[in-house]
């Protein structure tokens, strides 16, 4: 698992969301989401942009290392 997908994972637990629930949010498909938490592919550049900010955190902070 990619640290992407481990900290997206964290953070929306954090947030009290579901895979369904964030996917609403990001007007995507929860598949998406899915495969996102389990390291199968990433966001493009836009998305993570989004991500950042329902976060409330910086695009490194979804990417890297914690």
């Amino acid at each position: 698992m990619t640290h992407f997908a481990c900290n997206l994972k964290k953070f929306r637990i954090a947030k009290h969301l579901t895979q369904e629930e964030l996917a609403t949010l990001l007007h995507l498909t929860p598949q998406s989401v899915s495969k996102w938490e389990r390291g199968e592919s990433i966001p493009d550049v836009l998305t993570l942009m989004q991500l950042a900010d329902l976060f409330q955190i910086g695009v490194i902070g979804l990417i890297k290392a914690v």
